[in-house]
């Protein structure tokens, strides 16, 4: 995504991508010395390049505070070069995490620095507590992703698409494969992630409740995910907690039914003319909606010629990228007017 918005703003912008990742193994969102020298030199990274540029554009979670601190310190080190900042915040369980008032007062510290804030939800944006934050849902390419109307032999399958980490609800998901299988309905099921933030733990976790018969891909570009989706015939997303997944998206505008629980602003997106929500946790629910549209071809190509036209009508990334770019607009127009 960050990529794709790079292209775009280039058109109308002097950009630079600033990779602020690392190839290396560490623990996301703790307390450690690790990510506090990591955050320092971030900072002066951030010091450094700002200097050159009118805006810094930063996408970020906002949970937990380990990552607001770290996020407010990155934004103070671009306002220190009089550069204006806007902050893209993603983070489903953001809302139920900033719930008290200390963290609520937290969160509002670590904004500060923020010329405008863009959430990727409704949900989330409540959580802000912000006269400058903006919702821009997230957008999809409906050029790279679209149905393939071919038919692959074989059992229909099953594909998840995220982090291997029991929070994504990957558990829940082979264990419902189990339950359907279980029934005598023959299926797939792919997951496609790698190691989450948490750790190697994590990822040995959702391994260890694997029978055997799921399909591991591991990471893939995200130019290659395109032929997954149109392999597949359900795409499945049973998270815990979500704001709105990118991924959701991707198999709703590549013709798929969707199968997802309803955290986040999934139930905005996925109707029953779309797919099935199912509460978080519940395998057996699970599996009843995966058993449904396992069982009927048409009931899936019904759902999914739906899902397209729901994506193509309402989740353009031309638009979503057009909104972006307006709001960096304004700040823009802000900064120099100051």
């Amino acid at each position: 995504m960050l990529t794709t918005l790079k292209t775009h703003l280039a058109q109308h912008f002097d950009t630079e991508l600033l990779n602020l990742t690392r190839d290396r193994d560490y623990v996301a969102g703790v307390l450690s010395g690790t990510n506090l020298v990591r955050t320092i030199v971030d900072m002066w990274r951030v010091l450094r390049t700002a200097k050159d540029f009118d805006v810094v554009y930063l996408h970020s979670s906002f949970v937990p505070a380990v990552t607001v601190v770290r996020a407010g310190l990155l934004m103070a080190a671009a306002r220190l070069r009089r550069s204006q900042v806007v902050l893209h915040v993603h983070g489903g369980p953001l809302p139920e995490w900033a719930s008290s008032s200390a963290r609520r007062r937290l969160v509002r510290a670590g904004l500060s620095p923020a010329s405008a804030v863009i959430a990727v939800s409704d949900g989330i944006r409540s959580a802000l507590p912000s006269d400058r934050a903006h919702t821009v849902l997230n957008g999809v390419d409906l050029e790279q992703f679209h149905p393939s109307y071919s038919h692959v032999d074989g059992p229909p399958t099953v594909l998840y698409v995220g982090l291997l980490t029991r929070r994504k609800g990957v558990v829940d998901l082979i264990e419902a494969s189990k339950l359907v299988a279980a029934r005598g309905i023959d299926h797939r099921l792919r997951l496609i992630g790698g190691r989450p933030d948490e750790g190697g733990e994590e990822e040995e976790a959702v391994r260890s409740a694997a029978v055997g018969s799921e399909d591991f891909i591991g990471s893939v570009r995200h130019e290659e995910m395109p032929g997954f989706l149109q392999s597949a015939d359900v795409f499945c997303l049973p998270s815990w907690y979500e704001a709105m997944p990118l991924s959701v998206l991707e198999a709703m505008a590549s013709g798929l039914p969707v199968v997802a629980t309803r955290v986040g602003q999934i139930p905005d997106v996925v109707s029953s003319e779309v797919g099935r929500l199912v509460a978080p946790s519940d395998p057996d629910g699970l599996a009843d909606a995966l058993a449904e549209l396992l069982c009927s071809r048409e009931l899936r190509e019904r759902l999914g010629a739906n899902a397209r036209r729901t994506a193509t009508a309402e989740y353009s990334l031309d638009e979503n990228l057009g909104e972006i770019r307006r709001i960096i607009e304004t700040v823009v127009d802000q900064g120099r007017r100051a």
